[in-house]
């Protein structure tokens, strides 16, 4: 008997390890495998980590997928699965109904920027008063620490064939909506 316990605890804390080195890597490899970004839209980018995959279905079911393939010049800010994790079951729920198109269609724009911005022409204080999305989104930038509506970018800029793409560890959104806790 003992001697099967001593085998399975090995194998119990391999398993552990395992699991703890997979989650460690994916966290820290946005678009890891892809050796070019260059070769891809922001849109096609989104689609190709499994890390993005919440914010990739949202994008598709807002239909803004294809309009954001051809988009040049942009900047694309992208939750990761985990932010968009945060976000209540109703809120998603009230998203994707497909009802609420439009609602979910204004969610994906305040993750868009209609020209490249690099992480330093974010200045401090600036305000993203983006057309069509009728609300001011507020940067915050403290050097290295670059806030966007409340997120922060958790990547350098990412280089696409049509504009730059930041992952973000939370949802952006417009100053009127910040909830503080």
């Amino acid at each position: 008997m003992k001697t099967k316990h001593f085998g399975i605890v090995p194998l119990f804390i391999a398993l552990l390890f395992i699991n703890f080195s997979v989650k460690a890597q994916s966290d820290l490899e946005i678009l890891g495998k892809v050796e070019n970004t260059k070769l891809f839209t922001t849109a096609e980018l989104v689609q190709m980590d499994r890390n993005l995959s919440n914010f990739a279905v949202l994008l598709r079911l807002s239909g803004l997928e294809k309009s954001l393939n051809y988009a040049n010049g942009h900047t694309l800010l992208v939750p990761t699965n985990e932010a968009l994790n945060k976000m209540s079951i109703d809120k998603f729920a009230e998203l994707t109904n497909p009802k609420n198109k439009t609602k979910l269609m204004q969610f994906i724009k305040y993750h868009f920027i209609a020209k490249k911005v690099t992480k330093w022409e974010m200045k401090d204080n600036d305000i993203i008063d983006e057309a069509g999305t009728q609300k001011e989104i507020r940067l915050s930038n403290n050097g290295d620490i670059v806030y966007v509506g409340g997120a922060q970018i958790i990547t350098p800029a990412i280089e696409a064939s049509n504009g730059l793409m930041y992952v973000v560890n939370n949802t952006v959104t417009p100053s009127s909506d910040i909830v503080l806790d």
